[in-house]
């Protein structure tokens, strides 16, 4: 059984139907029904292509803009220009996507808010809002930052990075996507990436001036939790706190814990996961500890440490950087694992 239905819980019912050619049972449980879409639109949307090679055989679904260029504007009037190689899409479109995708693999769903979980001998019982009970051996909680599995089973939470967005309608390259550092971002950035409406303008909630909107959206972004797995319940996405605190990438590190989750129950065991996640390049810790070093700089020493990529990133400038002392080596670190797979 799947609580949610975002990125990391559609993904799950996919592939824990496809995985098993239907003979697992698998039921997603979804609390959002109306606010389904006007949810799930409160986010960048940017999907690095590369994902989708792990995410096989998902392909990119409801593309709106092909990303090719990545723009970084740094204090002291330094500007790197990177190709990339993206795709924006329509969130609430891809997950209908992959939802639709599980059910045709024999998965079923239910429109419903879980209140309760506890256990009942070896399965664990979720009660939901309307009086309904269901019961599973497996259960993954994909429920948001705010999981109710992760309240329920698990001890602590994820930290949060309150971040709004704003649709308006100003104008912008179609194929680039604009980031914005600077010391009010309390080591975040602003964010100018496009939409079918104008452009998208996000940055950490009250730290710039709110522009002209069309449409206002916020949300925290959950990051630096490392507990997955308790017993026969993991957890997934936002629930796990997988969002990355450098890129505040989170659609595809979800899917992609997904994926490990649902191989893991295919081949009888949740450990396998529990094994996996760590281990793997989505949950790196240089990216908390690179994070809260850009928490505590100023304009002149963010200024300072991309100094050596003035004109652009290679080998030259990486040798350069290096050479820039210790002190921003794991920022760089992390900047470089953030790159490849943190969006």
């Amino acid at each position: 059984m799947i609580i949610g239905s975002g990125p990391a819980g559609a993904a799950a019912a996919f592939f824990l139907s496809y995985l098993s050619d239907g003979k697992l049972s698998v039921l997603s449980l979804e609390k959002l029904d109306r606010n389904y879409d006007r949810y799930h639109r409160m986010c960048g949307e940017a999907l690095s292509t590369k994902a989708f090679k792990e995410l096989a055989p998902l392909e990119p679904h409801a593309v709106q803009f092909q990303i090719r260029r990545a723009v970084e504007h740094w204090p002291g009037e330094v500007v790197i220009e990177t190709e990339a190689d993206g795709v924006i899409v329509d969130r609430p479109e891809l997950l209908r996507h992959m939802l639709q995708r599980a059910k045709k693999e024999g998965g079923h769903s239910e429109c419903a808010a879980a209140v309760d979980v506890t256990k009942r001998g070896d399965d664990l019982l979720v009660r939901t809002r309307d009086g309904r009970e269901f019961s599973a051996k497996y259960l993954v909680g994909a429920d948001g930052w705010n999981s109710l599995v992760r309240r329920t089973i698990f001890q602590g939470g994820p930290r949060l990075l309150w971040a709004e967005q704003f649709i308006t309608s100003g104008t912008m390259d179609r194929d680039a996507m604009h980031f914005f550092y600077d010391q009010r971002y309390q080591g975040g950035y602003r964010w100018e990436f496009p939409h079918v409406s104008g452009k998208r303008v996000g940055f950490t909630r009250g730290a710039d001036e709110l522009p002209e909107f069309l449409e206002r959206q916020g949300r925290p972004i959950p990051y630096g939790y490392d507990k997955v797995v308790e017993g026969n319940a993991c957890l997934i996405g936002d629930a796990a706190g997988q969002a990355n605190p450098i890129t505040f990438g989170g659609i595809r590190t979800g899917m992609v814990a997904a994926k490990m989750v649902a191989e893991a129950i295919v081949n009888g065991s949740l450990e396998g996961y529990a094994r996996q996640w760590p281990r793997s390049p989505y949950a790196s810790s240089s990216y908390v500890r690179a994070f809260d070093s850009l928490r505590g700089m100023d304009n002149a020493e963010l200024s300072r440490s991309v100094r050596p990529f003035r004109k652009g990133y290679g080998t030259r400038s990486g040798i350069k950087a290096l050479l820039n002392g210790k002190k921003y080596r794991e920022l760089y670190h992390a900047y470089d694992l953030g790159a490849k797979w943190g969006w």
